[in-house]
């Protein structure tokens, strides 16, 4: 998995260092260009919208006087790399050439954007910091019915990252919950499969089980978790949690070790509004 991570995470750098595609309806000058431009959001398939922090990345374009400029960007996981570009203002457009490579752009409303199949980047000239979403505390007096609901999964924190569910991990999670008893539909890579679970509560966490024996490809199957046993806890913000961990505070301790990969799993949930 962080094999993966790691080659994703490489290509979309890649693909930053290597465009730029923007929107305009008016003719260009170098002054609305040139200066320090900052990745602050990046929106997949026009839905899901984070900030490059989220998976641990910031790109900083410095377009130059004299038709000059270069790209930095840089991950916690590895130095800074620097690349230099040319540019000129053709028209409506920005040409900017780098490793032999030729790029148009425009310019809107005080934003440069980036649109690569199905991804947008979008930059600014004030850099907007990440502000990282904090989990509420689990409540500890719960009951059984209180899980009760329709929950749609919205954020997925793992491997230090968080970001919407359904974007860079590929996958979608509603809860149908009465009772004790849940239907879980999940969509992992366009694939859409439904479990029937059942449990209990364990102290403030329902623990939920699959009723449904898996059959031997399913067992061989590859998935970012299991959803055979789902730990869910309520969170005094409103939220569902669904963690890996045998515990929050088990979790908690996996995210702040500096020893060793997390490789700890949370799922947060929205409760549906009946209407």
């Amino acid at each position: 998995m962080i094999k993966k991570m790691k080659v994703w995470t490489a290509g979309v750098l890649g693909i930053m260092m290597a465009g730029l595609v923007c929107v305009n309806v008016y003719a260009l000058d170098d002054k609305d260009v040139i200066g320090t431009w900052y990745a602050n959001s990046l929106t997949m398939d026009g839905l899901s919208v984070f900030h490059p922090g989220a998976i641990m990345m910031e790109m900083t374009l410095e377009i130059n006087e004299g038709g000059k400029g270069k790209v930095t960007t840089s991950s916690e996981e590895s130095e800074p790399d620097v690349n230099d570009f040319e540019w000129k203002i053709d028209g409506d457009n920005i040409v900017i050439t780098s490793d032999d490579e030729v790029l148009e752009g425009v310019y809107s409303d005080g934003n440069l954007s980036i649109d690569l199949d199905g991804m947008t980047m979008t930059l600014g000239q004030e850099k907007e910091e990440y502000v990282p979403y904090e989990p509420g505390k689990a409540v500890e007096d719960t009951k059984i019915e209180d899980f009760d609901g329709d929950w749609n999964s919205t954020l997925m924190s793992a491997f230090g990252m968080q970001v919407p569910t359904g974007t860079l991990f590929d996958m979608q999670m509603n809860l149908s919950i009465s009772g004790g008893k849940a239907t879980l539909v999940t969509i992992e890579d366009g694939t859409e499969t439904t479990a029937e679970l059942e449990g209990e509560l364990d102290q403030n966490a329902l623990v939920l089980k699959s009723t449904e024996e898996k059959t031997e490809d399913e067992e061989e199957d590859y998935s970012l978790f299991s959803t055979e046993t789902m730990r869910l806890y309520l969170l005094d913000d409103g939220k569902l949690c669904f963690t890996t961990a045998d515990s929050l505070d088990e979790a908690a301790d996996a995210e702040d070790s500096e020893e060793s990969m997390d490789w700890t799993v949370k799922v947060f949930f929205d409760k549906l509004e009946v209407k």
